[in-house]
């Protein structure tokens, strides 16, 4: 009799089996079929154009060379880091970068803080701070350039107040009219810090301020805490961002007449570099070449943030009990 139920036993669990594994593949194969469109797409012009430029950066490859195409080896490589241009606008790139990362995340999310308060009409005030991230960027930038000419607003303001009028599309000031462009389209991210505020359960607040918490307390205590992932996804877009910055600099440039142009000095970043040496002078494997040492860095910088979260990301589940 015992064996008789066993052996009824394993062949439910058995027959169970069969048919959970039968379910989870019609699943997959659901899966797949539904993201099958996507991944086609990713593969051919993404995927496969990505592997070839990195073939092409270890040739000669200049545009129109193919039936004379040589394999040079590191020569590109070696080349980016001899280059005295490339390694000029690599400085300029990482110096925009250490000044916008925390520019942005500091001014995004107070600005979220602020606009995340339950008060009248506050999404008319949300909508003027979305506004600018959703102009596209040359009226953007041709905006600005307007603003900072010679007898634009910026210099009549000055005149006005018995100043003198400033050269800001000129070598010594063309890095701030470039610096406030960049932080007049931080309102795109307002979106993501309020998202992640409104996730914060207000019961963590009423216990804190019955407890006797100050609204600073609850601020740095509670709020920052509960949106460290939110701050951390926009700390990762932020440098990647950064790091490839490319049209501000050529709108904002005195001969901003092609994407060709070239910005002063102060303004010339490495995407620019990358660019001109493409397309102006026909050098594309080494142009190449400069565009996946900017993927390796953004790479290594990712991983490195990646790595330090654990230590300042605090999310609601145990990430690694998963």
């Amino acid at each position: 009799m015992n064996r008789q139920i066993v052996h009824e036993t394993n062949a439910a669990f058995h027959s169970k089996r069969s048919r959970f594994r039968g379910r989870s593949f019609k699943e997959a194969i659901e899966f797949y079929l539904f993201i099958s469109p996507w991944f086609i797409v990713f593969i051919v012009l993404g995927l496969i154009p990505l592997l070839y430029g990195l073939y092409l950066s270890f040739t000669n490859y200049a545009g129109f060379n193919m039936d004379r195409l040589v394999f040079v080896g590191l020569d590109n490589y070696r080349k980016v880091f001899t280059d005295n241009d490339a390694m000029y606008s690599l400085g300029r790139t990482l110096f925009f970068t250490v000044i916008m990362v925390p520019s942005t995340i500091i001014l995004g999310f107070l600005l979220a803080v602020l606009l995340n308060q339950n008060i009248k009409r506050i999404g008319i005030y949300r909508t003027l701070f979305f506004i600018p991230s959703i102009i596209p960027v040359v009226a953007v930038g041709t905006m600005w350039r307007s603003l900072f000419v010679d007898d634009g607003i910026m210099n009549k303001l000055l005149e006005a107040l018995g100043l003198e009028a400033v050269d800001w599309l000129g070598y010594d000031y063309a890095i701030y009219p470039l610096i406030i462009m960049l932080l007049w389209g931080v309102g795109g991210g307002i979106l993501i810090y309020l998202a992640g505020l409104k996730g914060v359960s207000k019961d963590l607040y009423e216990a804190a301020a019955i407890d006797g918490a100050t609204t600073i307390q609850r601020f740095v205590k509670i709020t920052i805490p509960l949106v460290t992932p939110v701050l951390f996804f926009q700390f990762i877009m932020s440098i990647i961002s950064s790091l490839q910055i490319f049209v501000q600099p050529i709108l904002l440039a005195a001969n901003s007449n092609s994407l060709l142009s070239t910005p002063l000095r102060p303004n010339y970043v490495y995407s620019v570099h990358a660019f001109q040496q493409i397309f102006a002078y026909g050098r594309f494997g080494y142009g190449l070449a400069l565009l996946w040492v900017l993927f390796v860095m953004i790479l290594i910088l990712t991983i490195v943030v990646f790595t330090t979260s654990r230590f300042w990301v605090f999310y609601e589940v145990d990430q690694e009990g998963k």
